[in-house]
């Protein structure tokens, strides 16, 4: 079923893996998404993993995954027959995305001032990898490149060693939605004024912003977390947040005040069922023990984080993940799983939401299970309602139909190699 949330908008996609998420959000909530790529196909095709470990550009799992429901266009920008059929296009849309190269497309004639000449209602959103100032938006992009300048990979290794890379590439993710929930503040006004506008994305503004705490550490405590492994802290003080069990590991900080006064308290009541609690623990009002993370600790402090974690962590190994798990739902305990992608194909909260669906692919001969909706409505569904789309494969829906180019004028195109 197709939602009907942005039902009869139309978006043209152009970006590659620094902004796929965007128009999948968008073809998600039932607008018509466009994507316009290369006649050799997007280079999100050729991103690994692949369907059963073959490659093509049918089966690249990123694609696969990030072109959901839209539909495919091909076009050649260095030639002028496609860059005037782009430009028909985006006279006919409501929003634009693209991730190309700062002032590339305004080169071309496809710049935001040109386009919104011919349609002021056009939302034009570009996916930059450090903004569109001198000196940084000339500066080259990489993934990794974007996380330390962002800053998240300084908080991501062991203490005294190099900093870590995010297992896989996630920058373009976070710009895509940024970019989406941009597209939709804009669109807001344009359904008063009829106006559209032009958006920039700063990639590395998007990493800053998943910082959270980190960001206002120094101006609230004077101090910055360090890099520290299993820990997370300062210079000094140090609370451990993953912990071994008997199948993997799970995530969990002591703390007090009231709320995680009482999720401490519950943990220790649990722990003293089995015999892990020491009786200064059954002692301790954990409601009013606030040793925060850049607080000067006393020996006793010390001595208390540590036979703490010390026995949460004997106590864990004798469970498993979701052993753990179902006991501090129970007790409201303050705690997760550190979840592999096996515990979350799994998942039982996220079976009982039906959050995974099934897409009949045809091109693939098979059913494909797919992510779903990244919000559930009362009312409108929201989700993939298709497969990924082949290159080109709506052509001539798309030319043809919205644009009324005639079948032997689309052939011409294609034998110059515009399309």
């Amino acid at each position: 079923m197709v939602s009907e949330l942005l039902k009869g908008y139309r978006m043209l996609d152009l970006t590659d893996e620094r902004g796929a998420s965007c128009g999948k959000m968008f073809a998600d909530m039932g607008a018509e998404v466009i994507k316009i790529e290369p006649p050799q196909g997007c280079s999100t095709r050729t991103i690994a993993p692949f369907l059963e470990d073959v490659p093509g550009p049918d089966r690249s799992l990123y694609a696969i995954a990030y072109h959901a429901g839209k539909k495919s266009v091909t076009a050649n920008l260095e030639s002028s027959d496609a860059r005037a059929l782009v430009a028909d296009l985006a006279a006919k849309a409501d929003f634009l995305v693209e991730s190309f190269p700062v002032g590339y497309l305004d080169s071309i004639g496809l710049g935001y001032d040109e386009l919104a000449r011919r349609n002021p209602r056009l939302i034009y959103t570009s996916i930059t990898p450090f903004g569109d100032k001198a000196p940084a938006r000339d500066y080259k992009w990489a993934d990794i490149i974007t996380w330390a300048a962002g800053g998240m990979m300084y908080m991501m290794g062991e203490e005294g060693k190099p900093p870590v890379q995010m297992s896989v590439p996630q920058a373009g993710l976070h710009a895509g939605g940024e970019a989406a929930v941009a597209s939709m503040i804009a669109h807001y006004p344009r359904q008063v004024d009829g106006q559209g506008q032009k958006i920039i994305v700063d990639m590395q503004a998007c990493i800053v912003w998943t910082l959270m705490n980190e960001q206002a550490m120094p101006i609230l405590h004077g101090d910055h977390i360090r890099r520290s492994g299993v820990f997370t802290g300062s210079a000094g003080t140090r609370r451990k947040m993953i912990f071994r069990c008997r199948d993997g590991h799970m995530s969990a900080l002591v703390a007090g005040g009231t709320v995680g006064g009482a999720s401490t308290k519950a943990l220790v009541m649990w722990m003293n069922e089995h015999g892990f609690a020491a009786d200064w623990m059954l002692e301790k009002d954990w409601t009013t023990w606030v040793p925060g993370m850049f607080m000067k600790l006393t020996e006793r402090d010390n001595f208390e984080i540590n036979d703490l974690e010390d026995r949460i962590q004997r106590f864990f190994l004798t469970m498993t993940k979701d052993e753990i798990y179902e006991g501090t739902l129970k007790r409201r305990i303050l705690l997760a799983p550190v979840a592999t992608v096996a515990d979350i194909a799994r998942d039982r909260q996220l079976k009982a939401r039906e959050y995974f669906v099934e897409i009949q692919d045809d091109t693939l001969g098979r059913k494909l299970t797919m992510p779903g909706a990244f919000a559930k409505l009362s009312v409108t569904p929201v989700g993939p309602h298709a497969p990924a789309p082949r290159i080109g494969e709506h052509n001539i829906e798309i030319y043809g139909g919205l644009l009324g180019i005639s079948a032997d004028r689309l052939k011409s195109f294609s034998a110059k190699g515009a399309i």
